[in-house]
């Protein structure tokens, strides 16, 4: 594997990740989760845990870019297109799997946050598939 292309892609994924999830969950849809919660107390935190959250928005564009370099993804177009495939069958697994085992969320949220991780994935992936480009392209 060209640990280039995985440093260079996991760092343009994760500031992508990063600031999507940053405007989605922090401002256009903080009122959808926060009211569709389930009958578990106390499980959102006031203040998230930064050094965490970090790694996370990370761990998801080196994720990507693991998947694009198999797949041979080098342009925004098809990490777009690539990447929303893969977050939406992502966000299904996750969505679902925690509603079956959790009360953290209620049903509504099953539904729709696949296709906010779709969207995630999808504007991430094309950030990532444009820099596995650039990266190529040396």
């Amino acid at each position: 594997m060209d640990m280039k292309k995985l440093l260079f892609g996991t760092l343009a994924g994760g500031f992508a990740f990063f600031v999507v999830g940053s405007l989605v969950y922090g401002i256009l849809m903080a009122g959808f989760y926060e009211s569709n919660l389930g009958s578990a107390i106390g499980v959102v935190r006031e203040v998230p845990i930064w050094w965490a959250l970090i790694i996370a928005q990370f761990g998801f564009g080196a994720l990507l870019t693991y998947v694009f370099i198999h797949a041979d993804v080098t342009t925004a177009a098809g990490g777009l297109k690539i990447g929303g495939a893969f977050g939406l069958l992502f966000g299904l697994a996750i969505a679902f799997d925690l509603f079956a085992v959790t009360n953290w969320s209620n049903m509504t949220v099953a539904f729709v946050e696949p296709v906010v991780t779709a969207a995630r994935m999808a504007i991430a992936g094309s950030v990532v598939g444009w820099t596995l480009g650039r990266v190529d392209a040396r």
